[in-house]
């Protein structure tokens, strides 16, 4: 092994650095460098062209290019600042190196010392870096990164693997072979005896504590510490979740978790307006608000109050409620009621329960029940629907990888659920009871297709089937939550479908604008008691918008069209999305 570091040093001091001023690098010239590209050597040099030469560091890039070469078994290399040549003027330096790369070697052989938690003949076999392969200083670099990513998810986090020495030696066919020697210092092994919670001011500190699913004296599991800051943000009660930070003591160690209370509770409200469907009709005001405490008296349980009113003289009121890891596990219990007063012709009630089950911080699997009660109109003489009651069970999958609710820029959002269950009708002379299947299912996807731009695609069905499907029975379709460009709850189907396209110019992180395309597809059964053929339809809206993050909070307006609709038939939707 040979090196020329002194006839660099001899020419460099014998070179004309006349000016006390450092000479600025006019170019960096490499000779002889075959396996590497000027790129990659340049890489792992400070000196480089339009930077003020140093004579140290000058010094300091020839044993780093040396160096490279030695990690890739190039154990003969000689590297050498063959001419260091100064311009006339005395401003500028042009450096020229001479690189002989010499022959590369096979491994022979990877040695370990210090391991003890996994045998030698383990470790080899997960490397990359094999004997008879060609050392490679990317490969080795893996292989250790992997190996001490093994050793943190056994409870070691403090292991160090280091390349302690690389050594040519002669193997028994007289061949030059490389011997590659790794120090590995394993450390304590690392369990987790206390957990800290700084910077929560209303949120008990053992909410957080729950949601890292993180138990006392178990060993330290980076895959788990590293999904902390992504279930504590889905809890939407923090402004900001730091990574958790592992520390240790006497009695172990710790993990610290800081985080800042923003505002818990949510308001999303939108009024929609709605131009006369015939001349000297007068135009339809819509609303819709929702109110949502996400942290009530710091212990992360949820109350959701939500109001809709569709029609002059139909509304829809709902509550729900959510009791949060039941018997210290990740289940959640809610139970709501909700009621629909439709006009003159009757009221539907229903009270439902769920238990969901938190998978992960993206999937969460529920039961579900219900219990449904319509009751018909005293005032009418003829009833719209009978008097029923219906009672259904069910399952819920839902899985979110959205990176922001209000806004997102990439993940999926999707939510399928079945009901299967009974409905009892009390007619005027006998009773009748009906099977009752409910299939839902809602997608949406959203991509950045470029800087500053995403796309957001959402489909969406409902489907109702068995017998004794009346008025009340029906989805509803149309308006701002599905298809634009219709007055709210237009449109009524058994099975109703429609999707949403929006392209999104982003203005700022939940600040844009944007257009969109939907359709619909609705469904109606036949009505033989009355004489009605089924029917079916499909409609398209369109229209833009923007949406704008202020100091009131996220105001959103869209203008809409539906199919055939000229500009004065467009609905206007403004909403508010705040938290206090």
């Amino acid at each position: 092994m040979r090196t020329v570091l002194l006839v660099a040093l001899v020419l460099f001091f014998r070179s004309p650095l006349i000016s006390s001023t450092p000479p600025t690098v006019a170019a960096v010239l490499f000779l002889g460098n075959r396996s590497f590209s000027t790129a990659q050597l340049l890489e792992h040099m400070v000196t480089r062209e339009g930077s003020k030469f140093s004579r140290m560091q000058w010094i300091d890039d020839l044993n780093a290019i040396r160096d490279f070469y030695v990690r890739n078994g190039y154990c003969f290399v000689e590297v050498a600042g063959d001419s260091l040549l100064q311009e006339k003027d005395s401003a500028h330096i042009r450096i020229t190196m001479n690189i002989h790369e010499g022959e590369r070697l096979q491994i022979g052989a990877v040695v370990l010392q210090g391991n003890h938690l996994f045998p030698d003949a383990d470790i080899l076999g997960h490397f990359e870096s094999q004997a008879g392969g060609m050392l490679s200083s990317e490969t080795l670099e893996r292989d250790i990164a992997a190996l001490l990513n093994r050793y943190e998810q056994n409870g070691y986090p403090f292991a160090q693997v280091s390349v302690d020495t690389l050594l040519p030696y002669a193997d028994s066919a007289g061949g030059e072979r490389l011997r590659v020697h790794l120090a590995v210092t394993e450390g304590k092994r690392t369990t987790i005896e206390e957990i800290r919670v700084t910077g929560n001011k209303e949120t008990h500190a053992d909410v957080v504590v729950r949601e890292t699913r993180i138990s006392l004296h178990e060993s330290y599991n980076p895959d788990k510490i590293a999904k902390i800051t992504a279930r504590l943000n889905r809890l939407n009660i923090f402004s900001r979740v730091d990574p958790p930070e592992l520390y240790v003591n006497d009695r172990g160690g710790g993990l610290l978790i800081h985080v800042e209370e923003g505002n818990p509770n949510f308001f999303d409200g939108i009024i929609g307006y709605a131009p006369a469907q015939q001349t000297g009709g007068s135009g339809i005001v819509t609303g819709f608000v929702t109110v949502t405490m996400r942290n009530l008296f710091g212990t992360a349980r949820k109350l959701d109050v939500r109001w809709q009113r569709d029609e002059s003289d139909a509304q829809e009121l709902g509550l729900q409620y959510v009791e949060p890891w039941i018997f210290g596990l990740p289940v959640n219990l809610a139970g709501g009621f909700s009621q629909r007063q439709q006009d003159s012709s009757y009221v539907q009630r229903s009270v439902d329960g769920r238990a969901d089950l938190l998978v992960n911080e993206s999937l969460t699997l529920s039961a579900l029940a219900s219990l449904e009660s319509v009751i018909p109109s005293s005032t009418l003489s003829v009833a719209v629907v009978q008097s029923s009651h219906t009672a259904t069970g069910g399952l819920e999958l839902k899985y979110d990888t959205r990176d922001d609710v209000l806004s997102p820029t990439s993940g999926v959002d999707y939510v399928s659920s079945y009901h299967f269950g009974s409905k009892t009708t009390n007619g005027p002379v006998q009773s009748n009871d009906f099977t009752v299947q409910k299939l839902s299912i809602d997608v949406q996807f959203f991509a950045e297709m470029a800087t500053h731009q995403v796309l957001a695609l959402g489909v969406h069905g409902r489907e109702r089937s068995g017998g004794g499907i009346e008025l009340s029975d029906l989805f509803r379709l149309g308006g701002t939550n599905t298809l634009r460009g219709y007055r709210e709850n237009q449109f009524l189907g058994s099975r109703i479908a429609w999707t949403n396209a929006e392209y999104r110019f982003l203005l700022a992180r939940r600040s844009y604008v944007f257009g969109f395309f939907d359709t619909g597809y609705y469904f109606v059964p036949a009505d033989e008691t009355n004489g009605i053929s089924s029917s079916q339809e499909m409609k398209y809206g369109y229209g833009i918008g923007i949406r704008m993050e202020t100091s009131l909070g996220n105001i959103g307006v869209s203008f809409a069209f539906g199919q055939g609709d000229s500009f004065s038939d467009g609905k206007i939707h403004v909403g508010l999305a705040n938290t206090f």
